[in-house]
């Protein structure tokens, strides 16, 4: 076999000299499929770890014990099988290459080493190509033949990696400029260079065809010069002359086009209205602008066979003083149709849908009418209160900003505070009113636009007043609340169950969240309300009209708990001993002595030290009452003592008697006399217990003394009402009994229990 390239061998359609260009539609994304692999070359993928390509001839993978297999469709697809996974994608594209050209997988797999060859260093020495897995017999020929051949700058290589897509996808004119930047014979590469013919009588044609159109509109007849141009559309589908004179001699036929219409201003134009003739139905090309893009829509939606060869989507954007920018719209919508993810902010623009066949345009295009780019904000939605409206939008990413303004049944409303995305006023008045925003944008020409506007309607309904201050006070067991403010509104005393909102907070009637009932607590002395016992309550104003309110100030209430089995009892030196069951969780229990009109907390125990020590207080003699209540556990608490609790103790009442033996008489002593004397503060009780002095005798020496008023004999009886502070009664003593008897006072009536007998010493009521 011939070991240099130019030998007539291998497949038919074999290259007899080195490619220039891969030529091959898709090659870029082929390219990255293979660098993602991190391969150097196709030719990595084609053969097993071990092996080596032979290129000479076609793509061969040589040694292992069949030496050399051809690498065609059927070994790509077994590649593809075997090794799947991340080379799967890759190896498909290669086995459709190889299936619409036997030829093509040996042009990618030279330029790619030519390419690797000549940015190469030692791209001369074969064993670079050994090293890259040429076949080390055609390693030198390969070496020689690239360091000759044509070598590319970085433009160029574009130029023939991108030839093939603009060729296939019948973008010629695009297609020509890539072939200018390259040599003009091919650089020794048939293909390439009959290409470059190719594309070169296609732009003949397509020129001619458009110089037939302009004659043919010169001499007005519409339909040749129609035809010429979409004959023109069809050989250079990226003529832009073509594309504008189609849409130009159809909107001359019946619909408008770039430069017609409204200029500014920010009207929204309607629905196209051009539409294809003959045969085709009427069709209307939509647009509906949104704040970040366009949806364009054909109406009605093309047939399925139709719809099949689909439609070319373009943009047309006037540009003043300049050529009309063409921009292609390749996005679908979900919802059918074409998205314009990023039209042009505050210029004016077209639609134009082009019918296609076999990827050829087919017939006149639909074409819109012209939109102003300058969408309105979106998200407009407000919110209300006291006097107060607040609202948000969201700003399209182009807008220099907003102008938005309150109008109100007198006028627009002054004072109002905007912000980006936002606007608040305050001090309204009750009634309806309506918010203006539009969007402002930059022209080509420099000048500012503006949106056609979003208008949101909102009402400001009436709020009830709020209450700024709450107070309370503690009467009789009893709360007493007042407070200033909520004039107009149903003031609510309420405790909220998880917290109670900010003072000033607005409300309404929410079912997720009501409002809590008013205190259920009973209605107690001087029209206050009673806590319940045992309880701290965090009592919050609450100002209500209609199905709005606005929470107030608050303040805890505390009640503590009821103090049980208490009981007092004077011990004397002026103190009283305090008894009681200590109530269950409290801390400490407070002992509040009121007496003589005054209100003294003379003691606070702790439960240790009441077990320990006990609980005394100082009182005076009169009459006096202790309240115990377990100690408030909140400060800056209005506390409110619970019901019952306290001890009244009557005033320390006192009568004393003696006996007070007679004068002596020569030897003998007269008879003895009974003094009965009352001690009393203050007023003296009208129901003073009677007093009986009774006597009993004893058989024995030591008489035993009366245990009650009826174990013995009654001598004397003293009125309550005959006794007087200061003024002591004295009676004989009867001296009938034969002693010795002993004698003994007692107090007897309803108030004898409220009056302590001050006794003598029992020897002295001895009579012997």
């Amino acid at each position: 076999m011939g070991l240099e390239f130019g030998h007539n061998l291998g497949l038919r359609r074999a290259l007899r000299g080195l490619p220039l260009s891969p030529l091959v539609p898709g090659y870029g994304r082929l390219v990255a499929r293979q660098r993602a692999l991190g391969l150097r070359h196709i030719g990595d993928a084609l053969v097993e770890r071990g092996r080596v390509l032979g290129v000479l001839d076609g793509v061969f993978e040589e040694g292992g014990a069949r030496r050399r297999q051809h690498i065609g469709a059927d070994r790509l697809r077994q590649l593809g099988a075997a090794r799947g996974g991340a080379y799967g994608p890759l190896l498909a594209q290669l086995e459709a290459v190889q299936l619409q050209d036997p030829a093509a997988l040996r042009r990618i797999l030279l330029y790619q080493l030519v390419e690797l060859l000549q940015a190469h260093p030692q791209g001369a020495d074969p064993a670079t190509a050994v090293a890259l897995g040429v076949c080390p017999q055609e390693a030198g020929p390969l070496v020689r033949v690239a360091a000759a051949h044509l070598r590319l700058d970085g433009e160029q290589r574009r130029a023939v990696e991108e030839l093939a897509d603009a060729w296939a996808d019948g973008k010629v004119r695009r297609a020509a400029g890539l072939a200018a930047l390259l040599p003009a014979g091919g650089g020794g590469d048939a293909l390439l260079r009959r290409r470059l013919a190719e594309i070169a009588e296609r732009v003949k044609e397509a020129d001619d065809a458009l110089d037939a159109a302009r004659e043919a509109e010169k001499a007005g007849d519409a339909r040749a010069a129609e035809d010429c141009m979409l004959r023109a559309a069809r050989l250079a589908s990226d003529c832009p002359r073509a594309l504008l004179g189609l849409v130009r001699l159809h909107r001359a036929g019946g619909g408008a086009g770039v430069g017609a219409g409204p200029a500014a201003g920010g009207e929204k134009p309607g629905p196209a209205a051009v539409y294809d003739e003959g045969a085709r139905p009427r069709e209307v090309l939509t647009v509906l602008p949104a704040p970040e893009a366009v949806t364009v829509a054909l109406s009605p939606a093309p047939p399925a066979a139709d719809a099949a060869n689909g439609r070319r989507v373009v943009r047309l954007t006037r540009v003043p003083g300049g050529p009309t920018g063409i921009t292609e719209i390749t996005d679908l919508s979900p919802a059918g149709g074409w998205v314009d993810p990023s039209p042009p902010f505050g210029q004016e623009v077209r639609y134009a849908a082009l019918p296609l066949r076999d990827g050829r345009i087919d017939g006149p295009p639909v074409v819109s009418d012209v939109l102003l780019v300058a969408p309105d904000v979106s998200g407009l939605r407000s919110t209300t209160g006291r006097g107060r409206i607040e609202a948000t939008w969201t700003e399209p990413s182009g807008a220099l900003g907003v102008r938005a303004q309150l109008v109100g049944s007198a006028g627009p409303v002054g004072g109002a505070e905007v912000r980006p995305g936002a606007l608040t006023a305050t001090g309204l008045g009750v009634g309806a009113y309506v918010l203006r925003v539009r969007c402002r944008y930059r022209s080509p020409d420099g000048a500012v636009i503006e949106s056609a506007g979003a208008e949101h309607p909102v009402s400001v309904d009436p709020w009830p007043t709020p209450v700024d201050r709450l107070d309370a006070t503690a009467v009789h067991g009893a709360v007493r609340f007042s407070w200033s403010g909520g004039d107009d509104a149903d003031v609510r005393l309420v405790a909220w169950p998880a917290g109670p909102p900010e003072p000033g907070a607005e409300l309404t009637d929410d079912p997720a969240r009501p409002w809590p009932a008013p205190l259920p607590w009973a209605a107690g002395a001087g029209g206050g309300l009673v806590p319940p016992p045992g309880s701290v309550t965090r009592v919050s104003a609450l100002a209500v009209l209609g199905p709005r309110a606005v929470a107030g100030p608050g303040l805890v209430v505390e009640c503590p708990p009821a103090v049980a089995g208490a009981r007092v009892e004077r011990v004397g030196g002026g103190r009283a001993r305090v008894t009681f069951d200590w109530p269950a969780e409290a801390g400490e229990v407070a002992a509040t002595v009121e007496q003589d009109g005054a209100s003294t907390v003379h003691r606070v125990v702790a439960r240790s030290t009441y077990v320990r020590e006990g609980l005394y207080v100082d009182v005076a003699p009169s009459a006096f009452s202790v309240t115990l209540s377990a100690a408030p556990r909140t400060p800056d608490a209005v506390v409110v003592p619970p019901p019952g609790g306290a001890v009244r103790v009557p005033a320390d009442i006192a009568v004393s008697y003696r006996i007070v033996p007679g004068a002596r008489r020569a030897l003998r002593r007269g008879p003895s006399l009974l003094r009965v004397t009352l001690s009393c503060p203050g007023e003296v009780p009208a129901d003073l217990p009677e007093f009986v002095l009774v006597a009993r005798s004893g058989n024995g020496r030591d008489p035993v003394r009366p245990r009650t008023p009826t174990d013995g004999t009654t001598l004397l009886r003293v009125g309550g009402s005959t006794l007087t502070p200061g003024s002591p009664v004295e009676l004989p003593v009867p001296s009938g009994l034969r002693p010795p008897y002993a004698l003994r006072g007692f107090l007897l009536g309803e108030g004898a229990a409220d009056v302590r007998l001050d006794e003598p010493s029992p020897t002295t009521l001895v009579v012997r």
